[in-house]
């Protein structure tokens, strides 16, 4: 079946439902797969409206008799279960255009690859991270009999359930949106979504005029290109939002180690050092600087003498291992780029 007879049935199914896809709107294909007009639209028309009963989170019916600790991990049992009943399943429609078999048979190799070429990077290491983390659960998960698939498929799910959901209100649980999760990213997005305060319905909306065979999209907010290529697998040649995430810690032999933690602990300061796109310091990792750096009692919290040389030889460091890295896919390239013109800047920044 093809993606527009595919398409089709998912459209049928959502009006079946309840929802409404506008007319004009589809799913396609074209340099990726995404939302497209196929005729011109007016400004702020409902593109599509997906009812509650479709929004996919802990508080539908469908997850009730999922009895496990996180969101994120109900989400994976969920599309797990309906995955293995294929046609049976009433989400039928649309997790055959989630393309599962396709996501597990692809998403190994294309991690490895970029593990392999940022492995020396702060991505790299969260990776490696979560890597680690969905292989405990997995175990954990088998063990208890809660999931019965092959290992890649589960990072497959995972990668999913990560990739589509989407941020909604603080009171609404993860969530994922069928068809509102084919929409892609631009900075300059030409849609939104928004909930309806009396129905409850989540409704794609357009920004402004769109035209034939223009793509619809949306705003997944301020990430960074570490957040991006990490959620999503792409990053944006410009981004305005880009910056440089530093982990920190305290050395086991720093004989203020104690006053240090207990000092960092009680001002909550998180455990790293964040560079905006211009290389400077936020107030927080600014502070956390001072604490660190310091060799005195006195000098606790304060800019001391080994302030700036702490910062330097951080910089520096990370600037190497960037280095270090190899970036011959145009994503990646993006992301480094970036990274090391960041850092850059903060080293100027801090002479």
């Amino acid at each position: 079946m093809s993606v527009d007879n595919d398409y089709l049935s998912f459209y049928d199914w959502i009006k079946k439902n309840g929802g409404q896809v506008h007319q004009c709107v589809k799913i396609d294909i074209k340099q990726e797969r995404g939302l497209f007009a196929t005729d011109s639209i007016e400004p702020y028309t409902a593109l599509a409206i997906i009812p509650r009963s479709l929004i996919v989170n802990n508080q539908h019916s469908d997850l009730s008799t999922i009895n496990i600790d996180t969101e994120r991990q109900a989400l994976i049992v969920f599309l797990l279960h309906e995955y293995i009943k294929y046609d049976a399943s009433f989400w039928f429609p649309w997790i055959k255009l989630l393309n599962i078999d396709k996501e597990t048979n692809e998403l190994l190799k294309i991690q490895m690859h970029l593990f392999d070429c940022v492995k020396h990077s702060t991505l790299g290491q969260a990776l490696i991270t979560r890597y680690q983390q969905l292989q405990e659960e997995y175990e954990q998960l088998s063990q208890s009999n809660i999931i019965e698939i092959n290992f890649e498929l589960f990072c497959a799910l995972d990668h999913l359930v990560w990739s589509r959901i989407l941020d909604l209100p603080e009171n609404e649980p993860l969530s994922l949106v069928p068809f509102i999760d084919f929409a892609n990213h631009n900075l300059n997005a030409n849609a939104r979504w928004f909930i309806d305060d009396e129905t409850h319905n989540l409704i794609l909306r357009s920004e402004r005029t769109l035209n034939l065979d223009e793509e619809i999209t949306i705003n997944y907010g301020l990430k960074s290109n570490e957040e991006l290529l990490y959620l999503y697998g792409f990053t944006l040649s410009n981004n305005p939002n880009d910056r440089v995430t530093l982990p920190v810690s305290l050395l086991p032999d720093d004989i203020l180690l104690e006053d240090k933690l207990q000092l960092i602990q009680s001002l909550k300061l998180p455990p790293r050092l964040t560079l905006d796109i211009n290389g400077y310091l936020n107030d927080e990792s600014n502070r956390l600087v001072k604490i660190l750096s310091a060799q005195t009692h006195e000098t606790i919290d304060k800019e001391n003498e080994y302030y700036r040389p702490y910062l330097l030889n951080l910089f520096h460091e990370y600037l190497n291992k960037l280095n270090m890295c190899s970036n011959d896919e145009k994503f990646i390239e993006y992301y480094l780029d970036s990274q090391k013109l960041i850092v850059q800047k903060a080293i100027d920044n801090s002479k």
